[in-house]
C-alpha cells in the first residue's frame, strides 16, 4: 500500500510539472485588463467628483450672491468670486467664474451684464467654467484634452433695497 501511495504521489509530481508557471501566464493575461478597469473606475469616480464641486461652486456662489453682501462697500463681485474659488479650491488647476445678470427673468437671454452681480431683484447667474485635467494616465490618454466641466446656477437676488 506503502508503495502505491508513493507512485501515484510521483505520478502527480510529474504531471504538475508541465503546469510550473501558468499561474504567472494566467496573471500576465489579467492583469492589463484588471488594471484598465481599477483606472476606468478611479477616472469616472473623479470625473463625477470634478462635476459635483463644480456645479456645488456655482450653487453656493450664487446663493451668496442674492443676498446682497458687500453691495454696500462695492466688494460684492469680489466676494461672489471668492465663495465660488473656495469650493473648486479641492481640484487641481484653476477655474473660471463669470459673474452676469438680466434685469428680469424674462429677460435673461444672451449674456446679461458680465461682471455684475445685479441690483436687488434681479437675476443673477454665477458660471464656473473647469478645464478637467485627467487624473489616471491610461484612462486619461481617452479623455478629450479639452473636455470643460461647467456648473451655471440663476437665482433672484433678494430685495436688500427697494425694487426699482
Amino acid at each position: 500500500m506503502r508503495h502505491r501511495a508513493e507512485t501515484s504521489l510521483a505520478a502527480h509530481c510529474r504531471a504538475r510539472r508541465g503546469e510550473q508557471g501558468t499561474s504567472v501566464l494566467e496573471f500576465a493575461l489579467v492583469l492589463p485588463v484588471l488594471l484598465a478597469m481599477i483606472f476606468g473606475i478611479v477616472e469616472l469616480g473623479y470625473i463625477y467628483f470634478a462635476r459635483a464641486t463644480v456645479g456645488k461652486a456655482a450653487q453656493v456662489a450664487v446663493r451668496y450672491a442674492v443676498t446682497g453682501n458687500g453691495d454696500d462697500d462695492g466688494t460684492r463681485l469680489t466676494k461672489v468670486i471668492e465663495e465660488a474659488q473656495r469650493i473648486i479650491e479641492v481640484l487641481p488647476g484653476s477655474a473660471t467664474v463669470t459673474v452676469s445678470s438680466w434685469e428680469t427673468y424674462t429677460g435673461a437671454t444672451g449674456t446679461g451684464r458680465i461682471n455684475d452681480a445685479g441690483a436687488p431683484c434681479e437675476l443673477v447667474q454665477v458660471e464656473v467654467r473647469y478645464p478637467y485635467e485627467a487624473l489616471t494616465p491610461i484612462i486619461g490618454d481617452l479623455v478629450p484634452d479639452d473636455m470643460v466641466l461647467t456648473g451655471r446656477e440663476r437665482m433672484v437676488n433678494e430685495p436688500w433695497l427697494p425694487c426699482n
